[in-house]
């Protein structure tokens, strides 16, 4: 049965396949690009609209799809598909903060901290490296992650996806794959001999080509750097980075985004992970509040029982 939800989902169905997003398929069309929004999909008083056949017939005709192929779409019952479809941000952060703490990529230990890479004790550790072990659980952050930049950025306007070394060049392959693009990854600097390259993977040298930087995670933004840099100098344009974890706690993570002139995406932030841990009781009241403490003034946090020491 050919209902109003089914036309509408395949309509965004092709326009992921061909790596647009719904605004980005119309506009190619030659459409309004406002015309297969989510907003434009029901009138003000909630009655369903439905997209004309002519609309249907120029997606058919810049894509190349036949009746045939777009009828497939609607007959897929995709319903993992269909459930990210549906959701929003804060859904989709939801989800994410359950993965995260479902496969313990995310840890909490207020009385014995962990201690990062900068020195700083800390009562939350990430680990987005393990989740690239959990395929179902994969699958769904790559897909979320795909849906969001294709709605945030468009499709249309990434070119190219890069990993950055080491942890960022999984999920630039899982990005790239589902967005239908070229994928590179990017060194922390210049390998040591052959061609010397920091870039690896083909980077078109004339043009402006639109590249969207990938890694795990983000705390403050700094290392960031070293890859946008790197990606300017052999000429291109690098304006969006992507994220399965964004801290979100740290000042300076804007402020740098802001200097090199970069939009974050971000699947979750610890903020997320906190919301959901107090309401599912993951962790005591003890370890929560102390968690709490941490995330909202990470620079002056102390150890339960170290306060005040010096």
């Amino acid at each position: 049965m050919l209902t109003h939800e089914k036309i509408w989902l395949a309509i965004d169905r092709l326009a992921n396949v061909f790596g647009y997003s719904p605004s980005g398929l119309a506009k190619q069309a030659g459409l309004d690009p406002t015309s297969f929004n989510k907003s434009k999909r029901h009138s003000p008083d909630g009655k369903p609209r439905w997209p004309s056949t002519e609309s249907i017939s120029k997606i058919l005709s810049v894509t190349g799809a036949t009746m045939s192929e777009f009828i497939a779409l609607i007959d897929d019952d995709d319903e993992h598909y269909k459930a990210i479809s549906a959701m929003d941000k804060d859904e989709i952060a939801k989800k994410t903060a359950q993965i995260l703490l479902d496969t313990k990529s995310v840890l909490f230990n207020a009385r014995e901290p962990f201690t990062l890479k900068s020195g700083r004790a800390s009562p939350v550790y990430i680990d987005c490296r393990r989740l690239i072990s959990f395929p179902k659980e994969r699958s769904f952050l790559m897909d979320a992650g795909a849906q969001m930049l294709a709605n945030d950025i468009g499709a249309e306007n990434i070119d190219v996806v890069a990993g950055g070394e080491t942890a960022g060049i999984p999920y630039g392959a899982f990005v790239a794959e589902r967005l239908g693009k070229p994928m590179i990854y990017v060194r922390k600097e210049p390998k040591g001999y052959g061609r010397m390259a920091q870039i690896e993977g083909h980077l078109p040298e004339k043009g402006e080509t639109n590249v969207i930087l990938v890694e795990d995670l983000q705390t403050d933004g700094g290392s960031k750097k070293i890859f946008v840099d790197a990606l300017r100098e052999a000429g291109a344009q690098v304006k969006h980075a992507f994220v399965v974890f964004h801290y979100g706690i740290f000042a300076a993570s804007e402020q740098n985004m802001k200097d090199m002139g970069i939009t974050l995406h971000a699947l979750a932030t610890w903020w997320d992970v906190l919301a959901l841990a107090k309401e599912q009781n993951y962790f005591d009241k003890e370890t929560l509040t102390s968690v709490e403490a941490f995330l909202n003034d990470p620079e002056r946090w102390e150890p339960a029982g170290q306060e005040g020491v010096a």
